[in-house]
């Protein structure tokens, strides 16, 4: 193994060790998980990251709390207080949810959940709706379609995700003018939103909702080890490479940056690039050093701030944050390591 790697990969586990067992440590006695409002924003990561983690008895528990939440056709309707939740990528949530579940050997909940993502696809171009079923007006995203490609390639539903990413491929290649902006959604009828007004990342300015970038990579990645196919590979590669060679530099340097670590990994132990790996370890050290003394990370900490007061529950937005990292960390450090061996 080369030993950078080694080195870098043992400090990752640790980290995200850290963070896991701390958030256990915190765990309320109904299995919720220490956040200042109760919210799906606050939980949805936590079944998918604590199982990998370790912690299964905690992802057992987490996954009994939100037993409650399901509704007979599968979603997650309520609480959500983000209106990124509601009305951008509604199926954000739904999807790790589906894939925490599955993993944990909880079918029921997971196959519940992974038909009624399923019914949200737009059988005409393959994306998946961006508001829930009872709202919007039928467009469609990358992050609700990434996402939902992604577990369904948890779920074995390999046709779901081949839809999904013919639907990313027809939104990459039909970007006006991709140097200066992306447009993330599509109509119900299939064509770009390009409106002033629509969803878009101004790609030459810090501060993007870069996970509408991200996501796409990292399920792209997915697709690839799973087809084979060239194409999707060829595709994630654009990806990254639009957010690394042709964004702001933010793009890789935001909070937001873990899913292209992740996706960078994973093009590194199926391609042997180096510079996948290059990306991945600077992300994932970027991470590693916002994570503050207690074992969570947060937008205060991230920007400089201090530690988080311990006594008082997280913001939701921090919990969320902190079960993606030791969730991405976890990722990163297993996808290095099967490339190195």
């Amino acid at each position: 193994m080369n030993p950078f790697i080694g080195d870098r990969i043992r400090i990752y586990k640790a980290a995200s060790t850290r963070g896991a067992n701390r958030l256990a440590q915190t765990q309320r006695p109904d299995g919720s998980l220490p956040s200042s409002h109760d919210v799906i924003e606050s939980c949805y990561k936590g079944i998918w990251a604590l199982q990998c983690a370790g912690r299964t008895l905690e992802a057992a528990r987490l996954a009994a709390h939100m037993r409650t939440r399901f509704t007979p056709d599968g979603d997650v309707p309520t609480p959500r207080h983000e209106p990124y939740f509601l009305d951008i990528h509604y199926l954000y949530a739904n999807g790790y949810l589906a894939i925490g579940t599955q993993i944990l050997g909880q079918f029921d909940l997971s196959s519940q959940s992974m038909s009624f993502i399923a019914s949200q696809q737009n059988l005409d171009h393959g994306g998946f709706r961006s508001t829930g079923p009872r709202t919007g007006d039928g467009r469609c995203d990358t992050v609700s379609t990434s996402i939902s490609g992604l577990a369904a390639l948890f779920h074995g539903k390999q046709e779901v995700a081949l839809a999904a990413a013919d639907f990313l491929s027809d939104v990459w290649k039909h970007q006006p003018d991709p140097a200066s902006a992306f447009h993330t959604s599509v109509s119900a009828v299939g064509n770009l939103i390009t409106d002033a007004d629509a969803r878009h990342l101004k790609v030459q300015e810090p501060g993007q909702d870069w996970w509408f970038l991200g996501a796409p990579a990292l399920f792209l990645t997915a697709l690839y080890e799973k087809t084979g196919d060239e194409k999707h590979l060829q595709l994630a590669r654009d990806f990254i490479h639009y957010m690394t060679q042709t964004c702001n530099q933010d793009a890789v340097l935001a909070p937001s940056c873990g899913k292209i670590g992740v996706s960078a990994a994973m093009l590194y132990r199926v391609t042997r690039e180096s510079r996948y790996a290059e990306l991945a370890t600077q992300i994932a050290d970027l991470i590693v050093s916002n994570q503050d003394a207690n074992g969570v990370w947060t937008r205060e900490k991230w920007a400089g701030g201090p530690d988080w007061d311990h006594t008082t529950d997280l913001l939701w937005y921090d919990l969320d944050m902190s079960l993606e990292y030791v969730l991405w960390l976890d990722l990163i450090t297993r996808e290095l390591i099967s490339a190195d061996l």
